[in-house]
């Protein structure tokens, strides 16, 4: 009778997020939780509280993850959060594991192949959500591409968030399609969201009330293509009141000088703001009610999690046509542009303030409610069973 109970008690399912974006984290297992999945989720100082305190088991095996750390401390504090996670799989070795993180580039031999056979080997079933088939800026590298195609073979099974990376998967990288399923990334739904109105939030920025405010929000990579924003915004000068909002953070110091220059050369560069760093939650709501639009203008991506932060605030949004943001701007929702360079965003910029009225906030809120995490989590259900 004990073995029978034991045959049918439900598996414990660990979720290890290895430091990707907490908004994610905590926006996943609170669809998890919704569709009665209890998870514990393998956290840090940035997220432990935060689960704590929505009812989410946490145990915090990665403590702190300051980038302002002496170094040493940094490489301790990786290699005891290792230890400890290698451990804590140990001991709970029936489990199933869901690792939605990203493998770290700089030791991905280590961390893709070596951690990813931990977690196949201490686990009941493990599942693996593929955020890019392949890290930003490596897909002429051969090696990565050698590198994926032994990382792919080692889980369970795959989620990937577009019908494109999942075709990427089967046709670059010979998946299985058996083996791959495909769920959007969910609403950003842990940004405040109050009752501040536009008006105010431009006040708080310094903006006038006829102004047109253009937003880049989040990390600005040479992948993102900010450059060709700026370069876009000189070629609207047409536009009265328009006015370049830029709040994000540099990753790379050579393309932060590229910007910088680009900025101070600019013959618009009164109208331009930049918010540099990283924003908190509370402050995001003043940005986005600030813009009239938000750009994309990607040189290339899978996917990005800022579209449905647009959704969340009902902000409209340009996109160049790369990866599968066309699979979610529509005719409500923003414009996508007829040619990825400073041209194709130029005319799409021009195109929107004509068309400014047919982009309905209350319209974009209420279409995204299918992208709630409660919905986004419901199929995944079995594979926790």
């Amino acid at each position: 009778m004990d073995r029978k109970k034991a045959e049918h008690r439900p598996k414990e399912v660990v979720i290890v997020p290895h430091g990707f974006e907490p908004n994610y984290t905590i926006g996943f297992v609170k669809g998890l939780a919704a569709c009665g999945i209890n998870p514990v989720v393998i956290s840090s100082d940035s997220t432990h509280q935060r689960l704590l305190a929505i009812g989410i088991r946490s145990i915090n095996l990665r403590h702190s993850e300051s980038h302002s750390r002496p170094f040493l401390e940094k490489l301790a504090n990786i290699v005891l959060y290792y230890c400890r996670l290698v451990l804590f799989l140990a001991r709970h070795r029936d489990s199933i594991v869901h690792f939605n993180g990203l493998f770290r580039n700089r030791i991905v031999l280590l961390d893709g192949i070596g951690l990813n056979l931990v977690f196949k080997l201490l686990s009941s079933r493990y599942l693996y959500t593929v955020h890019n088939v392949l890290p930003h800026n490596k897909d002429n590298s051969r090696f990565y591409r050698w590198a994926y195609r032994l990382i792919y073979r080692i889980p369970d099974h795959l989620l990937v968030h577009t019908q494109l990376a999942k075709q990427h998967l089967i046709e670059r990288f010979s998946v299985p399609e058996r083996k791959i399923t495909v769920i959007s990334i969910g609403l950003n739904e842990e940004m405040a969201l109050t009752d501040l109105t536009a008006e105010e939030a431009r006040k708080r920025l310094g903006y006038q009330a006829g102004d047109k405010v253009i937003l880049f929000f989040g990390k600005a990579d040479a992948y993102k293509g900010l450059d060709t924003l700026i370069e876009a915004f000189d070629m609207i000068g047409g536009l009265p009141s328009t006015k370049l909002l830029v709040s994000g953070w540099f990753p790379d110091p050579a393309y932060r000088a590229m910007i910088m220059e680009a900025m101070e050369s600019s013959p618009r560069r009164e109208d331009i703001l930049l918010k540099e760093g990283f924003i908190p939650n509370e402050e995001v709501e003043v940005l986005f009610k600030s813009a009239d639009v938000l750009v994309l203008p990607y040189r290339n991506i899978y996917q990005s999690g800022i579209v449905f932060l647009c959704f969340h605030f009902g902000l409209p949004l340009i996109a160049t046509d790369v990866g599968s943001l066309r699979e979610f701007v529509d005719h409500d929702t923003g414009i996508v542009t007829r040619t990825n360079d400073a041209r194709g965003v130029s005319e799409a910029l021009c195109l929107f303030f004509r068309e400014q009225g047919r982009f309905r906030r209350e319209k974009i809120v209420r279409n995204a409610k299918k992208f709630e995490w409660g919905n986004i989590c419901r199929p995944l259900v079995p594979f926790y069973e």
